[in-house]
């Protein structure tokens, strides 16, 4: 670490490593539904995922805060380059081949197209919003959860998150405890 802002100071590659060497069981386990979740409805793997989150932290591609826990800046890691990586296959070319002198059957073939299908995204949404309405569904008995939880499948997060509740910070603290306890045990089926 080097001394000036605490806002823009940042942990070594190296610090990095160690935080990943220290993780607890209970970090690993974190890391890996995290993983998996990001993953849903994306053209990477869950394993692939975390993988790549510490190969970008290891080689300095993604700078951890020192303000941010290294579990926190994996998590947040993951689901920047799970959106990434489904950002580039929606922006892949259509590739059409070009008919040379005389080619006749490639004039009038049809290309493959590299892209999801139609149907391939419909259903990607469609099982997204199942995903959404299942995870909603938990909290069927606690309005505050409910809230809580569509904001953070929003992408809102921190004193934003908290000021759509009326909940002090430690009520606000225990809601997500819950909400995290209610969706791991969902995931672990």
């Amino acid at each position: 670490m080097s001394v000036g802002d605490p806002a823009k100071l940042v942990r070594a590659p190296s610090e990095i490593a160690e935080a990943i060497r220290n993780l607890t069981p209970a970090d690993w386990a974190r890391l890996c539904r995290i993983a998996d979740l990001h993953a849903m409805g994306r053209p990477i793997g869950g394993d692939d995922l975390l993988q790549e989150a510490f190969r970008r932290a290891l080689d300095g591609e993604r700078k951890c805060p020192i303000s941010i826990d290294a579990v926190r800046f994996l998590a947040e890691a993951m689901r920047s380059i799970a959106d990434g990586e489904l950002k580039k296959t929606q922006r892949q070319p259509v590739l059409v081949p070009l008919p040379g002198p005389g080619d006749a059957e490639t004039a009038i073939a049809e290309p493959a197209d590299p892209r999801s299908t139609a149907e391939e995204l419909i259903g990607g949404e469609q099982e997204a919003d199942r995903l959404r309405s299942e995870i909603l569904s938990l909290f069927n008995d606690d309005q505050i959860a409910q809230i809580i939880v569509e904001g953070i499948m929003e992408d809102i997060e921190g004193e934003e998150l908290r000021s759509l509740t009326s909940l002090d910070k430690t009520q606000f603290d225990s809601k997500r405890r819950l909400i995290r306890r209610r969706i791991s045990k969902y995931l672990r089926g």
